[in-house]
């Protein structure tokens, strides 16, 4: 069986689909004949990425909810069931970034990026549980992480805790609902060239070449290596894959602690 075989009749929502890798993650399922429900913020940005979608004869459908809203995520998921009877995939890739000092971040920052990051994430996933996943017995959820899921770095106190949670949150899923026939994996991106990431290190091109420098392999990730993983936790190839946390990071959290701070002053 290909993936195309497998994804024709499924259904598949992802958050944060607007940019990035949620983004190429849509677009990914798209092409394996899924219908796919992609979620953001605001209409605007989700009916782009539908309506580009839909010109390619690709099916599409919008879910606008905040994340951060537990009602209107449930909302969202139940009119996606309503929709099209199912959500056999979710794709949590909703996020933000924060880079400051620990001493520096006000407590509306902090709650910002926990909201968006860990408490969505536990949302989306809860609401399609509820009212698809546990009812038909099967179903996949492919939570986007980060290397800063895995370690952790000076300066983003808020977004390391967070991706941190959204580690441990997927072995907890995977653990709670692998007897229902659910599985729960993680992505844990390391660089990545994703807009959020490049206006990040946006003139500071001495400081992004010693950051490539630290990766094994040279090189950033695309938004569709990461969706490529993501697809492949989601398709029958991984159908004994459960709570696993792939990172996708050219090897970067491979490097010992020490290893790597010696890299850091070179």
């Amino acid at each position: 069986m290909t993936d195309a075989d497998y994804f024709v009749d499924k259904t598949v929502l992802v958050t944060g689909a607007a940019s990035g890798i949620g983004l190429a993650a849509a677009a990914a399922f798209a092409r394996l004949g899924a219908a796919v429900c992609v979620n953001d913020r605001t209409s605007d940005a989700v009916g782009v990425v539908v309506d580009d979608l839909v010109s390619k004869g690709y099916r599409a459908s919008a879910a606008v909810a905040d994340v951060t809203d537990p009602e209107a995520v449930d909302q969202a998921v139940a009119t996606v069931v309503e929709r099209h009877g199912k959500i056999d995939v979710l794709v949590n890739s909703a996020g933000v970034f924060y880079h400051g000092p620990a001493a520096d971040v006000s407590a509306e920052a902090w709650r910002r990026v926990i909201a968006v990051d860990l408490d969505g994430v536990f949302f989306w996933s809860q609401a399609a549980a509820r009212h698809s996943m546990l009812r038909q017995g099967e179903g996949a959820i492919v939570n986007v992480s980060s290397l800063a899921g895995l370690v952790a770095g000076p300066g983003s106190a808020p977004y390391t805790a967070a991706k941190h949670g959204v580690v441990g949150l997927t072995k907890a899923l995977a653990v709670e609902w692998g007897p229902c026939g659910i599985r729960v994996n993680a992505v844990c991106p390391g660089l990545t060239e994703t807009p959020m990431v490049v206006s990040a290190w946006e003139g500071r091109a001495d400081a992004y070449a010693q950051r490539l420098a630290r990766i094994p392999l040279g090189i950033a990730a695309k938004p569709d290596d990461q969706a490529d993983a993501i697809v492949f936790l989601a398709s029958h190839r991984a159908r004994s894959v459960n709570g696993l946390i792939m990172n996708v990071d050219g090897g970067t959290a491979a490097l010992s602690s020490g290893y790597a701070a010696t890299a850091q002053k070179q």
